[in-house]
């Protein structure tokens, strides 16, 4: 071979080898184009089929429940039984276990005939797509899928069941095939819960609280008309209780968009709104935290509101049912709030504060769907006493760039001075352990805490009673959890170098790999997954629990906490669910 050819040749060699890698590439990427459209098809078949399955119950017609079945051998499971696992205060617990295998739809059909019977009225009858387990070539696909029914029994009893359970459906290609049907299915779990419904009674408007929240009116002005992020005008205020005038009874502040509300509690005679003659305004909209604690160690709860499109407030509690504005001198000023927590990190017997903040949606929208961190930067303010505060956050490490709407303080490590935990919607969470010297560290990686989802509250409590805190954050579990599965993420990642902002993105990718790890793949599946129970383990590490203790049912849980509502020394959780939706459920 001459010289001259292989000079060629080695020229020629980086450009096979570019070629090779763009041949290489182009096939993977055509590969992840194929799972996500076979993902998105089994994905809407299969919600088309529960659906329709739904209705069938809700409306007692077996016959079109019937029809959602193949009419092929036996289904699996043919129908479930109920039996007692508990009863105590006046809710029964009760288990499923799934009947004998049915030999062919019409037994599957009888079968779920007779368990919808149990129900003597239904109020909603629900069947989710839960995720997409495998597909096992196109038109064939093992999925897991909630049933969800409310109603009542003979006797009036309220009930509710929940069932997760996976099932085989295959795609009809005969010509004027009927769509999707279940070949076989399995009972994972399922529970009904019954009851009389009257273990609390609501009161609200024979004691006088007849507050009705409202969006901030300063959002429709031309300086912060939410041109970005509109939907941010849904999600403000919040509700706080104090026993502000020290006669014993717990008093209730309603923040809110438009105009909060003190009541003072009267004890027998109900409550009675005193907000003007507390000292407090009746006019400033925007407010969305109200936060009371006694921050100048004279015995009562002063105040602090944190607004979104106003300068905060702080409130001196003058100690006979009123209280002072030292807003101008405290320095707790900034926009964008939408929660803060107090606690003495730096052990100098004074209560510091940590406000988290959001977007500013004139002008930013969130930089992805599933890991964002263009917030405003959440404030560490340290109390420098006589109701005053210096900014630390740069010093204490502590800014936190997501879009915060939950913090929580607690020594989880056990050594003495508070840990913050931090909750942040479209993104990941984050855990900053205490130093003990001013200064915080971020363990979120190692302590296994970043609990990647929409975060919107976080609460610590001893539930597993084994003397260390654990966790509870509240989520978003959509039915659309199903389309965060790996594949649906390799498409955005296609999409994003389509439309030629990879560069741009890159470091968000990168950042998301760094932190998942091998569980990239499972990462969108993650962020939807709903409410997470993180367990401390006593060695600084939490691990969730949530999917096995099924604390993470459908919805969109804005505020949640522990307490034991029936004193059996035992934590229970409260979470707050609610949004927009419409009467079908469909985005539920």
């Amino acid at each position: 071979m001459s010289k001259k050819t292989r000079g060629i040749i080695l020229w020629l060699s980086p450009v096979a080898v570019l070629l090779l890698l763009a041949v290489l590439g182009r096939m993977q990427i055509d590969r992840w184009e194929t799972s996500a459209q076979q993902l998105a098809t089994t994905g809407k078949g299969a919600i088309a089929l529960f659906k329709e399955l739904a209705a069938g119950l809700e409306a007692a017609e077996i016959d079109r429940v019937v029809a959602c079945y193949a009419d092929s051998g036996s289904v699996g499971d043919g129908g479930w039984r109920e039996t007692l696992s508990s009863e105590r205060d006046g809710v029964r617990l009760l288990s499923w276990q799934a009947e004998a295998p049915g030999s062919d739809r019409e037994e599957v059909g009888r079968r779920l005939a007779s368990f919808r019977d149990r129900f003597a009225k239904v109020e909603s009858v629900k069947m989710k797509l839960d995720s997409v387990e495998r597909i096992e070539s196109p038109g064939h696909a093992v999925v897991r899928a909630i049933l969800w029914m409310r109603g009542q029994r003979a006797d009036g009893s309220v009930v509710e069941s929940q069932a997760l359970l996976r099932m085989w459906i295959d795609e009809s290609t005969k010509p004027g095939g009927e769509g999707w049907k279940i070949g076989r299915q399995e009972l994972l779990w399922g529970q009904t819960v019954e009851g009389s419904a009257r273990g609390f009674v609501d009161v609200a408007a024979s004691t006088g609280l007849n507050h009705r929240g409202r969006q901030n009116p300063e959002f429709k002005t031309a300086e912060w008309e939410p041109k970005s992020f509109g939907i941010i005008k849904y999600g403000s205020a919040g509700v706080a209780t104090v026993d502000y005038d020290g006669d014993g009874h717990y008093d209730l502040f309603f923040a809110d968009g438009a105009s909060s509300r003190l009541y003072r509690n009267l004890g027998a005679d109900g409550f009675v709104e005193t907000t003007a003659a507390a000292g407090l305004p009746v006019d400033v909209p925007g407010i969305n935290v109200a936060l009371f604690a006694d921050f100048d160690n004279d015995g009562d709860a002063d105040l602090f509101l944190g607004t979104f499109t106003r300068q905060s407030f702080l409130f001196a509690n003058n100690g006979d049912g009123t209280f002072t504005d030292r807003s101008a001198t405290a320095g707790v000023g900034g926009y964008f709030v939408t929660v803060a927590s107090a606690a003495d990190y730096d052990g100098d017997g004074l209560l510091d504060l940590y406000v988290g903040r959001y977007l500013d949606p004139r002008v930013d929208l969130p930089t992805t769907l599933f890991y964002t961190r263009n917030g405003q930067g959440n404030t560490l303010l340290r109390n420098t006493g006589n109701l005053t505060f210096e900014d630390v956050t740069e010093e204490a490490g502590v800014r936190e760039g997501g879009l915060t709407l939950g913090v929580a303080w607690a020594d989880y490590d056990d050594d003495g001075d508070p840990d913050i935990y931090v909750a942040n919607d479209f993104g990941r969470n984050a855990l900053f352990a205490n130093l003990g010297d001013g200064r915080f560290e971020d363990v979120s990686t190692q302590a296994g805490a970043h609990d990647f989802g929409f975060g919107m509250s976080a609460a610590f409590g001893d539930v597993d009673n084994d003397l260390d805190l654990d966790l509870y954050v509240s989520n978003v579990h959509s039915s659309q959890r199903w389309y965060g599965q790996s594949a649906t993420l390799h498409q955005y990642l296609m999409t994003s170098v389509r439309q030629g902002t990879i560069f741009e993105d890159f470091s968000v990718y990168r950042e998301i790999f760094s932190l998942a790890g091998s569980s990239w793949g499972d990462y969108g599946d993650r962020m939807v997954k709903g409410n997470s129970l993180l367990i401390n383990d006593g060695e600084g590490g939490f691990v969730d629990v949530a999917e096995e203790s099924r604390v993470n049912p459908f919805g969109w849980y804005w505020g949640s906490g522990f307490f034991d509502y029936d004193n059996d020394g035992r934590q229970d959780i409260y979470a707050a669910n609610g949004w927009i939706s419409s009467r079908s459920y469909d985005d539920l």
